[in-house]
């Protein structure tokens, strides 16, 4: 995904909400992506 990061104007990712404290932490996917990728990136949860 950071491959394809780097030619994207934004990456949009997932993640899945697990509870109160936890819905909180991002995957590592996630914060891989916030860290690395060149371009903006979305993490959207499920309402």
């Amino acid at each position: 995904l950071i491959d394809h990061a780097r030619e994207a104007q934004l990456v949009v990712v997932g993640s899945r909400g697990r509870g109160a404290v936890a819905g909180l932490l991002l995957g590592s996917t996630s914060q891989q992506l916030l860290h690395h990728a060149l371009c903006p990136v979305a993490v959207v949860r499920p309402d």
